[in-house]
């Protein structure tokens, strides 16, 4: 009866899809959501309600996020549906607000990148931000360091879920779609990354993110604040060099 259950145990962990990479989306997975008070002190400073202000900050964003134009023309875009004027440094707050607002760091998904990163298993940002976020962003969040590549909507020309940023990211990694899985929380970047046939999962909590990755692919996942090692053929030992800081 042991030898059965053991058995059945390798054949299930031999069903699961071996992955050689891992791409990470950053706003609502790396960083926490923005919260009320943050979204609620920009548009006092633009002098718009609450509920209005965050209506235009969405509906100018796409531009923005794609490096079309720059944050005084995001910001000048988000008030002049309004009709309202801004200073220079209004402007600049504003792009420091911003930035700041998306520097808080979701801990458990920051634990499972470094737990990947240990294990070997090269990683790779994928993220809809515009040119000052993106810096500030890459100056302000440590853990980033570990990440191989940093591909920012803004410096690609392209946002998901547009086919190109996606297909930008895989030349980059020079890896077959096959090979990589991909986490994003919302679920029109995650289909049209599996379109490309990019290994995709939704992500909303890390318990139940992790839970159905666990579930699929042969890669370390969190757990009850311990982690379960994969069978892969990574290790610490032969894990990829940090990528080194451009900016």
């Amino acid at each position: 009866m042991h030898d059965t259950a053991k058995r059945s145990a390798i054949q299930g962990l031999s069903q699961k899809r071996s992955v050689r990479a891992v791409v990470f989306d950053y706003g609502n997975v790396l960083c926490l959501e923005q919260t009320l008070e943050d979204m609620k002190g920009m548009a006092l400073l633009c002098g718009i309600p609450h509920g209005r202000f965050s209506e235009l900050y969405w509906k100018q964003r796409p531009p923005y996020d794609r490096g079309d134009i720059d944050g005084p023309a995001y910001w000048t875009a988000v008030v002049g549906q309004q009709e309202l004027g801004l200073s220079r440094d209004q402007i600049e707050t504003l792009i420091k607000l911003d930035s700041e607002s998306i520097t808080r760091p979701n801990q458990g998904a920051v634990q499972w990148a470094k737990l990947l990163h240990h294990e070997g298993f090269p990683l790779t940002l994928l993220s809809n931000m515009p040119l000052e976020l993106s810096r500030h962003v890459t100056k302000s969040f440590p853990s980033l360091s570990t990440f191989e590549y940093l591909v920012y909507s803004c410096d690609y020309g392209s946002i998901k879920p547009e086919l190109a940023i996606y297909r930008n990211c895989l030349e980059l990694l020079k890896a077959a779609p096959q090979d990589i899985l991909y986490l994003d929380d919302r679920a029109e970047n995650v289909e049209a990354a599996a379109r490309l046939g990019i290994n995709s999962v939704l992500f909303d909590t890390v318990e139940k993110t992790a839970s159905r990755v666990e579930s699929r692919f042969d890669i370390p996942v969190p757990s009850y604040g311990r982690c379960r090692q994969s069978s892969s053929q990574y290790s610490s030992t032969n894990r990829r060099p940090d990528r080194m800081e451009s900016d």
